[in-house]
């Protein structure tokens, strides 16, 4: 055998191409000669911008000594977890099970025929090569002892769906919430901002659920802690000032030093955050951390397909070495005293320049204090302070530019997921409600036209766009956050065209991904109970469960389809007991549980100017449970029908019936009582 990276399109199985080690792509053929010759296999998966996968990769998988044990006793198989999602939760979850904990790079020993035995995430030289020596002399000489621990293995993980199905139904109300509320409040650092343990990651979807349940229940402190945790994030070395955008997450409890990797799904979903933000509470901040969070996408991030790339890496060359972790966002001290920036003093002490704040030798720009605490440090306004700030950040933006010989960028993954593509639709949607005239509604439209075109095909949704082809069968989040990109594309713009859509993708989840008990498998490509994966908690990225729960009760909602609502209320109450013991592993399907406990309400907006007035009250209000529909012509959608005049006019509606309808405004306000 040899090394056969070289033939996938995949950044991150490229990187591995000439290493030593026979890598074999994952393959129905490569299985089967495993089988036929009875060797283990060895599935090592990570992503190319993920740190520790290449720092394995220097220390092991480039090591001629390692390489030969792995050769001469395994079938290694390299995979890349963003690829192959379906494989990297069916061994994480072995991982976990064997370990209690997992991550990347990910590493596991399986019989030929795919079992899980032995694995873990980063190993030394010295401790990989003792666990593959031992595993594979217990393989020559004593195989039953492993066969009969794959078979537990196929037991747990096979018990392990069974539990994500089991529990008691049941229906969220006002004091669940605060039952899941008050375990989560123990662990805020309200100082800080986030969780008080180290490392801290921006987790959008548990801040977009405090924040809303913040303002449902009318508890300060909740939005407090989370409008502290977005000033501190926007603040820190997690947001890139000279750049743009977010890394992945930050390493100590001040956000000060991040993991460098900028990841797709981390930005997209952080613009529809920071925007419900700003719709609570107008911080100049967040909007200026929207806008350049966008622009940072647009001249780093796009494609010529105009779809957006996965990530970027953590690690690029210096002048110092040919591979180090954030070098190109780093800065010496002689390299900032040689800018000649204007306010220097203040400049180090705004952006905690010290002789003891470096960071293994360098600093990352961050900043600890408020804008108003520099505009009194330097003795002018706010409006000129800002001008201050841009004017180092212009700066700083040059600088990094003409040191890209010695700082080049980061390696820029190309691959073009479907999910993450989606997500940043409905973060740009969200941007449009809080800045209705920044032109996000187009970016949000002409983004979800290109993956139309690009990655749906028959009533099919692939998994990514490379290379300029779809490849791959997408899996349940991919055609969830799909689905929700066409509703929320279709409120933003009230083409029913996308409605359509969005029927057409419910009506192929349905047909694609069979029902375990209440909820859906991610894959329907299995060959044994064990196989079967079953995304329920809610991560970084939502669980494709919550996505599509949270998509068939829209869609159904907007097309008056009443089974698929049905489908979603069932879901979310087979979720209802699994919430106490850790809310924010189930944050997207807590926001859902808003609408139980608080009500939901559709304000439908008709007649000439509803588009602008829907604009107008999204943009003024966070009001979480209304639903905002408007349409200026005739439609026979259920919500519209019967219903459109020559008047600007509100209808307020919950549970099917709705109030009078009124011309006015104010009279609206009242009916409605936004917060």
């Amino acid at each position: 055998m040899k090394n056969e990276l070289h033939q996938s399109g995949s950044l991150y199985l490229r990187q591995h191409a000439n290493n030593p080690v026979h890598w074999q792509l994952w393959s129905a053929d490569v299985l089967a000669q495993a089988v036929k010759d009875e060797r283990l296999l060895l599935l090592s998966i990570g992503y190319s911008s993920c740190h520790w996968c290449h720092v394995m990769e220097e220390e092991s998988f480039e090591d001629e000594e390692v390489a030969a044990l792995m050769n001469a006793h395994f079938t290694s198989i390299k995979i890349d977890r963003e690829e192959r999602p379906d494989l990297d939760a069916r061994y994480m979850s072995a991982v976990q099970l064997m370990t209690g904990q997992g991550g990347w790079p990910l590493n596991c020993i399986a019989l030929p025929d795919g079992t899980p035995v032995w694995g873990g995430t980063y190993f030394s030289k010295a401790d990989w090569m003792a666990a593959l020596s031992q595993i594979s002399q217990m393989w020559k000489e004593t195989p039953q002892t492993i066969q009969d621990y794959a078979q537990q293995m196929r037991e747990g993980l096979s018990d392990m769906v069974l539990v994500s199905t089991s529990g008691t139904p049941g229906s969220f109300g006002a004091s669940d919430l605060e039952d899941v509320l008050i375990p989560w409040m123990r662990g805020w650092d309200e100082v800080n901002g986030g969780l008080t343990h180290a490392p801290k990651f921006p987790m959008p979807s548990n801040y977009s659920y405090l924040l809303q349940h913040g303002i449902l229940s009318q508890n300060d402190r909740t939005l407090s802690f989370v409008h502290n945790t977005l000033n501190k994030m926007a603040l820190g070395g997690i947001y890139d000032f000279v750049h743009g955008g977010f890394t992945r997450y930050a390493t100590d409890r001040f956000w000060k030093v991040p993991h460098f990797e900028k990841m797709l799904y981390d930005n997209a979903q952080l613009i529809g955050l920071y925007a419900k933000a700003y719709r609570n509470d107008h911080q100049d901040l967040y909007a200026q951390t929207i806008s350049q969070t966008v622009s940072w996408l647009q001249r780093e991030m796009k494609l010529d397909s105009g779809l957006y790339a996965a990530a970027l890496d953590a690690d690029s060359a210096t002048s110092e070495n040919p591979r180090e972790e954030g070098g190109y966002y780093t800065w010496r001290i002689d390299e900032l005293e040689d800018l000649a920036l204007p306010h220097f003093e203040a400049f180090k002490w705004y952006f905690d320049i010290s002789e003891h704040s470096a960071w293994e030798g360098k600093y990352i720009l961050h900043r600890t204090q408020p804008i108003k605490a520099l505009a009194e440090r330097l003795d002018i306004d706010e409006t000129a302070t800002y001008e201050s700030l841009l004017h180092w950040q212009q700066v700083l933006a040059g600088a990094s530019a003409d040191r890209i010989e010695s700082c080049p960028k980061p390696m820029r993954d190309p691959k073009a997921l479907t999910c993450w593509n989606a997500l940043l639709v409905v973060g740009l949607a969200e941007a449009h409600r809080a800045l209705p005239k920044n032109g996000y509604d187009k970016m949000a439209t002409a983004l979800l036209d290109i993956l139309l075109h690009t990655v749906c095909a028959n009533g099919k949704i692939a998994h990514q766009y490379l290379h300029g082809a779809a490849e791959g069968d997408g899996f349940l989040d991919d055609y969830s956050s799909m689905g929700k990109a066409l509703v929320e594309v279709f409120l933003l713009t009230g083409n029913e065209a996308y409605l359509e859509y969005a029927k057409q993708t419910a009506t192929s989840i349905e047909k694609l991904f069979p029902l375990e008990g209440a909820f859906r498998l991610y894959t329907n490509a299995f060959d044994s109970n064990w196989q079967k994966q079953l995304e329920i908690e809610d991560n970084v990225i939502p669980s494709a469960n919550s996505m599509w729960a949270d998509f068939f009760y829209s869609v159904g909602l907007l097309a008056d389809h009443t089974d698929w609502k049905t489908q979603a209320q069932r879901a979310l109450s087979a979720i209802h007991t699994k919430v106490f013991r850790y809310g924010p592993n189930f944050s997207n399907w807590l926001e859902q549980g808003l609408t139980q406990a608080f009500g939901s309400k559709e304000l439908v907006i008709t007649g000439p100017g509803a588009k602008a007035a829907a604009e107008d009250l999204q943009r003024t209000y966070l009001q979480p449970g209304t639903l905002i529909l408007w349409s200026e012509e005739p439609s026979d959608l259920a919500h519209f029908k019967g219903r459109i005049s020559t008047t600007l006019t509100y209808y307020l509606c919950s549970n099917n019936a709705c109030q009078l309808p009124t011309t006015e405004l104010n009279q609206l306000l009242n009916l409605w009582q936004p917060s």
